[in-house]
């Protein structure tokens, strides 16, 4: 019966080789979730369902709070000093005729886009409520937890409150490209979480969690539409400058046409918004079986969350833009024809109100392996699915009939006169990840992560998140500073609030930090995306790129620090 342990242990890392090699490739991948919740799982690539630890288990798999022993509190904090996304633009070729592609035959600008050889480049950014954008160079987002065990409890209880999901950038150049596809974006979701775990037998536990939460979104562009028909205004409004025939010019077309027309590169407005919603709610439900002390498996199920976000925005029009839709209420004639067709005969410079936008936070599902063949060495492997298909679009609806879209329908745009639609062909993602933890010494731990994320996001729908197949490498370690004399944690009794605070809160019973390294790269070669570079006139919204060859390089270092405390 020696032989048993042995036995089982080699079954063991046949499953995981297994696992290994079978795991699927291809398919898409998470977009921003769980990037940056807590220190110990992050520098474990997150692979941490089977062998979660700690109150934020709430979050990774709830069934983990069957570990904790008496009281814990969590502390951690999240920095991502750097978030670059380096772009660049090439005017792309025209395979009909050999020659660089321009709207109607290259009229304006000699046929050459302006964004054709620059440079974008970006930097962390986030806004929230009342404070508005963060004013420093970094993004940063902090996790809490606090968790009850009693001895001999089937029971386990205890509350959480992290960001499951969050992503910010901001492009600070005046003359960046990228002001045309987002000058600042950010979204948010803040969860405070309570959650409960039962022991169902020595090695199964369960365990549930119900979020709470806030949900912000915020949103700064410019807006520029290179395409044929837009280019056409504005080549008649040149040809016909002084075409006045009096009387009959005025009862009919008055020169210049379409006021001057639109040039296909210029600026023609902008919209800038800012929504929440301050109660979405979530669920999570997890499972964690023992059967040995060297192999647990663990699986979550972490429901969706509808954002029903109401806001206020601000949307301006250039003068070049005002003339021409003015231009349709200038003569008996052009209103008669604006009439017919239902377009405006007038735009303000600048008009604000109210708009809503409903975001779904997708639901995920993960499950993972922990193998430990020695009592200093832990395997962990997981695999997870989200559900992006449910981005399948975006829409943003306003409280007024938009100028743009009315004119836009011209062209082909069908999301109606007083809403923003953006079809996004998300797809569902499924991807693996592994983690390496190592303990050296008795207490200290080092812990390495690789998570590769093929992206959601396809080819033919690439824009607003300009977000390729994703690598993390992650790194990190742990200490028990129990073990430690100068770290070691003084008796845990508490004298007051400011014993509490200047006292214990400055001994940590384990402190972990983790790295998280993310790359990423992406090419969409021209008139490939519908959201982006589409040269067909009749997707109006939304191609600034038209003509253009993309390309992009993101970098994005994530630094966690989580301090537990044990009473």
């Amino acid at each position: 019966m020696k032989d048993a342990p042995m036995k089982w242990k080699r079954l063991g890392f046949i499953i995981l080789l297994w696992i290994l090699v079978l795991l699927p490739r291809e398919g898409g991948a998470a977009l921003f979730e769980q990037m940056a919740v807590e220190a110990r799982a992050n520098s474990l690539g997150c692979a941490v369902t089977a062998d979660p630890q700690g109150p934020l288990s709430i979050h990774f798999n709830p069934a983990g709070l069957d570990r904790v022993r008496g009281t814990e509190l969590a502390m951690g904090v999240a920095w991502v000093p750097v978030l670059n996304i380096k772009s660049k633009f090439t005017q792309a070729v025209d395979p009909t005729t050999g020659k660089l592609w321009a709207p109607f035959g290259g009229y304006f600008n000699n046929g050459i886009d302006p964004l054709a050889g620059q440079d974008s480049s970006t930097k962390p950014s986030v806004e929230f409520p009342i404070i508005g954008q963060l004013p420093f160079n970094i993004l940063a987002g902090a996790s809490q937890g606090l968790a009850y065990h009693a001895k001999g409890s089937s029971f386990s209880f205890g509350f959480a409150l992290y960001p499951p999901f969050a992503v910010g950038q901001e492009h600070t150049d005046p003359n960046d490209p990228m002001r045309f596809l987002g000058k600042r974006l950010s979204i948010v979701r803040l969860v405070l979480a309570p959650g409960i775990s039962y022991r169902v037998t020595k090695t199964l536990s369960v365990g549930a969690s119900f979020g709470l939460g806030l949900a912000w979104m915020g949103m700064d562009t410019r807006m520029r539409s290179p395409n044929e028909l837009v280019a056409l205004t504005g080549a008649l409004g040149e040809a016909t400058v002084g075409l006045e025939i009096p009387i009959i010019s005025e009862l009919t077309f008055p020169p210049p046409w379409f006021g001057g027309g639109l040039s296909p590169y210029e600026d023609i407005g902008g919209l800038k918004f800012f929504a929440e919603d301050n109660l979405t709610t979530s669920f999570n439900v997890g499972f964690l079986w023992e059967p040995f002390s060297w192999l647990s498996i663990g699986g979550v199920y972490q429901s969706e969350s509808k954002a029903e976000m109401r806001g206020k925005y601000t949307l301006d029009y250039s003068k070049r833009f005002q003339r021409t839709v003015n231009w349709l209420g200038s003569s008996p004639t052009t209103i008669i024809i604006a009439a017919m067709l239902d377009l405006p005969t007038y735009a303000p410079e600048q008009h604000t109100g109210n708009m809503s936008i409903d975001v779904i936070f997708p639901a995920r599902a993960q499950l993972g392996i922990a193998l430990k063949p020695h009592r200093r060495v832990k395997f962990l492997a997981d695999l997870s699915w989200a559900q992006w298909s449910r981005w399948e679009n975006q829409e943003i609806v306003f409280d007024r009939r938009i100028e743009l879209f009315r004119l836009t329908k011209l062209m082909g745009y069908k999301g109606g006169d007083y809403s923003l639609k953006l079809e996004n062909g998300y797809k569902d993602t499924i991807h693996a990840s592994f983690g390496l933890e190592l303990e050296p010494i008795d207490g200290v731990f080092l812990r390495f992560g690789y998570d590769a994320r093929p992206t959601s996001i396809t080819d033919d729908y690439f824009g607003i998140v300009p977000m390729g197949d994703m690598v993390l490498y992650s790194f990190g370690f742990g200490i028990e500073t129990k073990n430690v004399s100068f770290l070691k944690p003084p008796e845990r009794r508490y004298k007051g609030l400011m014993d509490l605070a200047l006292h214990q809160l400055l001994h940590a019973d384990r402190i972990d930090f983790g790295v998280t390294y993310m790359t990423s790269k992406a090419s969409i070669p021209n008139n490939t995306s519908q959201n982006l570079n589409s040269t067909d006139f009749t997707k109006p919204i939304y191609n600034p790129f038209a003509g253009l060859d993309y390309e992009n390089e993101i970098n994005t270092w994530i630094i966690n620090l989580c301090m537990t405390f044990r009473f």
